[in-house]
């Protein structure tokens, strides 16, 4: 009998055996996906030990052969608390690449669209990525402010998506991501990748393929809903054990023999291992076992494994092998484990370990324990890093990893260069250790300073979950009497986790912290960080009437009151104090730097967000302090709001030139402060204004902007609202249906994702008025939630109503027309502060409806044309002030007006004015309506070919705005009445 090598078993676990099939699944999937420009997924899942990585190795070898870039980035169970691990090595290694010679126009092009697409937001990802500095050079931008973000992972998600786009974009080659071990994947990762490949909004990723390996859930291993949300978005592949012809297969390989002379062996190896690949290969490598297994096929005996548990004969198999080792080794195999899955020897060289270690690695090396890449050791497989962390107690180990966390601590003190990897090390060490390792009581402080320094670099990095778990640590290091001995300690990480329990919707934890820092903080301005925190919890939690409370009590306490004798005397003190300023002294104004004013500032800001939705006219009273402040005290991150919201309100006013003046000021200012957290708002606020002056197709990549503006800062409420009003002001502009219907279903879906319920309502009833144009006929689904939106929120019924009558008024059902435009008018309007386009398209359209039910209606015909005359001149005053968007809106109002005043010469000139107007200001969807209003005007009139005329003008229009529904209408109307001609009807 040929004698078992040992050393063939190498050949074994490097070589893939029965996956074929597996493997032309995944390579199927990516060819089908980079030429689609979708992104492919695909996650492999199976027990431990059934070759995931490697199926997703040799896949990698056919991407790199194919003229592909494979990333690859590896979960780490003890390594958890490291925020974006894998993730942030792999795309850090990809920054590494384009550092090298050759890449050199590559990296300019991505350096040059990460400039322009992250902004200010490059900073946030430099703090994960640290290559990425060196690639954006001296560029990279600075924060003056600390960013108050409010949902910091939703942030830090947008920008991996925006960072993955342009890298899929300006590479030749297409990328894939593979990513190991998802099962110790922290939350803030899994929920990265999802947001990176099911996100909802203006992008496409192209180039780009996500591969991911799982251990197969059980009872030891489970999977976070993240994980399962992110298996089931693509193609799942399952693994299973070898069976018996392909382990001999495997076998008759490695030992270079005929496949029916190994068939016995492979069944005795089949009955050990159960075909699981791993064990084959260890059980094969083992020269114990190699020799057991030999004097078995020379039928010294084939008795039963007592152990039946997969898993348990693992790690039975590797606690054996590691046990067999020298007593040296063993330890150097412990070390290694308690740091996770690799170690760089760098590290172990040069943070004061036992450089014997090294040497004694060598050692399990030689013995395919683990491996050595690039001066890297990292273990072979998970199981055997599990069998060596298994080897010491559990009380033991929790000594030895609060020992080595202080050895390394101790190059932390005093230092605050050391790189974040070295102080998540140590600092993770030291909590696996936990409090009752504690041997010295100073350790405790130790422990606690350095974990508020870990949390606070896991918020930079925008992992607000593993820096809550830092400062929870930090928390529970601390002695009795903390509050006393140690105040500022303690207050810094009691505020800290709060903030971070806000951020993570911790709500239980949350109100603990809250409350304990307001009974223990020694002074009111101690307590400022949890009073806003608070606030904020509880406009989150739609309790806006109480936040604006808490906050205008905050603020009076700190001397500052908001309310004044009346807005009109606000405002002509607002104005006194701007005249005293010009524009380049408010832009080079001193920055804020008083802390108690830049709080005030936040709950002023607050304040103003939360009052524009449930207290309107209460929001110039905020704007006017906003402002005094700002020019008193200098400029903090709110300025911008403030002169955002007056620019609003001066236009609303009438005054729509001054308006535009200081809006265009805001968004100046937002460049000058130096932080974008309010940035989604401001350009919100200021588009809508600017929407009054200049071509509103122009003003369309502002909302674009907004949106990426607000899902850089992590607020997914503004992203929200500007994706909508991306979606209602395409519509307003004539942009072709079919495209508004992709904008509208994203918008949909991130209603969805954000559970943004009354914007989903609302998204929902211009997707059911596009449905109609379109000819689909698609109705709404609304939620139980969205009904009874429907039912209780006046300003969202008045909405649907709105959009009801313009749908019944555009396919002419009369009936349905004056039911919901009655319903509009009784309903009670907002008083706004601030103007929105919406108002004038709501004017235009109930002016134009309102006309129509004057000539039907003869009762109520004075009550109809004084509602389509305030109309009218409500738009004629907007020409003024834009008559590239309002001047044909205002002709059409004319001509209905004199259409319905039998004034006909009048009325022939205003719709040709209106027809002309909106053909030059490229209005497609209002030229195809002044035709077909003008078509019943001739009609009316008796004059029969002028009317067909402006019909088929009209169908050609809006078959050009892609309105098939309405064509089809129109047509159906037009073959009616020349029928009726025919057969000598009149009209």
């Amino acid at each position: 009998m040929t004698k078992l090598s040992t050393s063939g078993s190498q050949f074994i676990e490097k070589t893939m055996f029965g996956r074929n099939v597996e493997l032309s699944t995944i390579k199927d999937a990516y060819r089908l996906s980079i030429p689609s420009g979708e992104c492919g997924l695909v996650t492999i899942s199976g027990t431990s030990g059934t070759g995931k990585s490697l199926l997703a190795n040799e896949f990698g070898k056919f991407v790199s052969a194919d003229g592909g870039i494979f990333l690859s980035g590896k979960f780490d169970q003890l390594q958890q608390g490291k925020p974006f691990s894998a993730l942030a090595s792999t795309f850090d290694q990809y920054c590494g690449m384009l550092l090298h010679e050759g890449m050199a126009s590559t990296k300019e092009e991505v350096a040059f669209q990460l400039r322009s697409v992250l902004g200010k937001g490059s900073y946030h990802l430099t703090k994960i990525i640290p290559n990425l500095a060196s690639i954006l050079g001296s560029e990279l931008p600075v924060l003056k402010h600390s960013e108050d973000c409010i949902n910091a992972q939703k942030r830090v998600q947008y920008l991996l998506c925006q960072f993955v786009e342009v890298i899929s974009t300006s590479s030749s080659a297409p990328i894939t991501l593979f990513l190991d071990d998802l099962q110790w994947a922290d939350a803030a990762s899994i929920a990265a990748v999802n947001q990176l490949l099911f996100a909802a909004g203006p992008l496409s990723r192209k180039n780009f393929f996500f591969l991911g390996c799982a251990r197969e859930k059980d009872s030891a291993t489970k999977w976070s809903p993240g994980i399962d949300t992110l298996v089931a978005g693509g193609i799942e592949i399952k693994l299973d054990c070898m069976d018996e012809h392909t382990l001999n297969t495997m076998v008759s390989e490695t030992l270079c023999l005929p496949p029916r002379l190994t068939r016995s062996l492979s069944n005795v190896i089949y009955h050990k291992t159960k075909g699981n690949p791993l064990f084959v290969s260890r059980l094969m490598r083992s020269r114990s076992a190699a020799s057991k297994l030999e004097s078995t096929t020379m039928g010294v005996g084939h008795e039963e494994d007592p152990i039946s548990n997969t898993a348990r004969r693992c790690c039975n198999i590797f606690d054996r092998l590691i046990r067999e080792l020298p007593d040296k080794v063993q330890w150097a195999l412990f070390i290694l484990s308690c740091f996770g899955a690799s170690t760089e020897s760098a590290f172990v060289e040069s943070q004061g370990l036992d450089r014997s270690i090294l040497k004694n690695l060598e050692v399990a090396v030689a013995e395919g324990l683990v491996d050595k890449i690039n001066d890297q050791y990292r273990f072979a497989h998970d199981r055997i890093q599990e069998a060596a962390y298994n080897t010491i107690p559990a009380d033991r180990r929790s000594v030895i990893h609060f020992t080595y966390g202080l050895e390394l601590s101790s190059l932390l003190i005093g230092d605050e260069h050391v790189s974040g990897s070295v102080l998540f090390t140590a600092v993770n060490q030291l909590n696996l250790g936990g409090p009752p390792a504690v041997q010295d009581k100073k350790h405790n402080l130790t422990a606690a300073r350095l974990n508020l320094r870990a949390g606070k670099k896991a918020m930079e990095m925008s992992d607000y979950v593993t820096a809550y778990s830092y400062f929870d640590s930090g928390i529970s290091f601390l002695l009795r009497k903390h509050w006393q001995e140690h105040y500022d300690l303690t207050l810094e990480l009691f505020s800290l986790a709060a903030k971070c329990a806000l951020t993570n919707g911790d709500q239980t934890s949350l109100k603990l912290l809250i409350a304990l820092v307001l009974e223990k903080a020694h002074f009111f301005e101690d307590k400022l960080d949890v009073l806003y925190i608070e606030t904020c919890a509880l406009a989150y939690s739609y309790r806006l009437a109480e936040s604006i409370e808490k906050g205008l009590n905050i603020l009076s306490k700190l001397g500052i009151e908001v309310q004044g004798t009346s807005v009109e005397a606000c405002l002509q003190e607002t104005k006194a104090l701007l005249s005293t300023h010009t524009d380049d002294e408010i832009l080079n104004s001193k920055q804020m730097t008083d802390p108690t004013m830049i709080m005030a500032m936040k709950f002023l800001g607050k304040s103003e967000i939360g009052m524009t939705q449930i207290m309107p006219k209460s929001v110039p009273y905020v704007t006017f302090k906003i402002i005094e402040l700002s020019l008193t005290h200098g400029m903090s991150p709110v300025t911008p709001i403030g002169f955002a919201y007056y620019g609003s309100y001066l236009a609303k006013q009438g005054n729509i030139n001054e308006g535009y003046h200081y809006v265009k000021l805001a968004l100046s200012l937002l460049d000058k402060v130096g932080s974008r957290e309010n940035a989604g708002e401001v350009i919100f606020v200021c588009t809508q204004v600017k929407s009054y002056v200049e071509p509103l197709q122009a003003t369309l990549e502002y909302h674009h902007e907004g949106y990426a503006a607000a899902m850089a800062s992590g607020d997914s409420s503004l992203a929200v609202v500007n994706m909508f009003a991306l979606t209602a002001c395409s519509f307003f502009a004539g942009t072709n249906l079919q495209r508004i219907q992709g904008l509208s279903d994203n918008t949909i879906e991130l209603c969805e994702q954000r559970q943004q319920s009354i914007f989903m309502v609302q998204a929902q009833q211009v997707q059911r008025t596009l449905s109609k144009l379109i000819g689909t006929g698609e109705e709404p689904k609304y939620s139980s939630e969205g009904r009874d939106i429907l039912a209780s929120n006046s300003s969202v019924l008045r909405s649907y109503h709105y959009q009801t009558a313009y749908v019944s008024f555009i396919f002419r059902s009369y009936d349905d027309t004056i039911e919901n435009i009655e319903k509009y008018f009784d309903l009670q309007q907002t008083t706004w502060g601030n103007l929105f386009l919406a108002h004038a398209i709501h004017a235009f359209h109930t002016g134009l409806i309102s006309f129509w039910v004057a000539r039907k209606s003869k009762e109520l015909r004075q009550q109809w044309c004084e509602r389509g005359n305030q109309s009218k001149l409500a738009l004629r005053r907007w020409a003024e002030s834009s008559q590239w968007t309002f001047e044909n809106k205002w002709y059409l109002l004319e001509a209905e007006e004199s259409f319905c005043n039998n004034d006909f010469e009048a009325a022939k000139t205003y719709y040709q004015g209106a027809i002309t107007s909106a053909k030059f200001h490229k209005f497609v969807h209002e030229e195809a309506l002044a035709h077909e209003l003008a078509a019943y005007f001739y009609l009316e009139l008796g004059e029969r070919e002028q009317s067909l005329e402006h019909f088929m003008q009209a169908h050609e229009k809006y078959l050009e705005w892609g309105a098939l529904g309405k064509c089809d209408s129109l047509l159906k109307f037009v073959e009616f009445m020349k029928k009726l001609w025919h057969e000598g009807g009149t009209s």
